[in-house]
């Protein structure tokens, strides 16, 4: 009987424990794939002399240009895929132009209570804080 009342102490204890982790992972790996498309479309608008821009089009989801065939510029990335990740951003789309410059501003990551907030500042180097 003892032995279940200490198992049973030690889940109660380690259950919200785990969804904190949880959801520090979740928005761990949901910044890196952003910061990763951030760069990446630096990059692009740079080596290919256009504006390239990736659009937040709800709060789990955004479009981003691969900088790829014509027909497959666009792709979608859900943040479902991490595990409830969510997301806001001020103004809606980062374009960046020929010379790696962006309509600057901040988006918020969220799953549960673990949050990361992206600076992406107008010369076009994008942050965590």
């Amino acid at each position: 009987m003892i032995v279940i009342v200490i198992i049973g102490v030690m889940t109660t204890i380690a259950i919200p424990a785990f969804s904190d982790w949880r959801d520090r992972q979740a928005v761990r790996s949901a910044t890196q794939t952003l910061m990763s498309h951030l760069k990446q479309a630096r990059v692009t608008a740079v080596a290919e002399n256009r504006s390239v821009t990736i659009d937040f089009t709800s709060t789990t989801a955004y479009t981003y240009d691969t900088g790829a065939c014509g027909t497959c510029r666009n792709l979608q990335m859900d943040l479902t895929q991490f595990g409830g990740v969510a997301f806001s951003a001020l103004p809606t789309d980062r374009t960046f132009n020929s010379r790696g410059t962006v309509n600057f501003g901040n988006m918020t990551l969220q799953a549960g209570s673990a949050s990361t907030q992206i600076t992406v500042n107008i010369v076009g180097r994008a942050f965590i804080q």
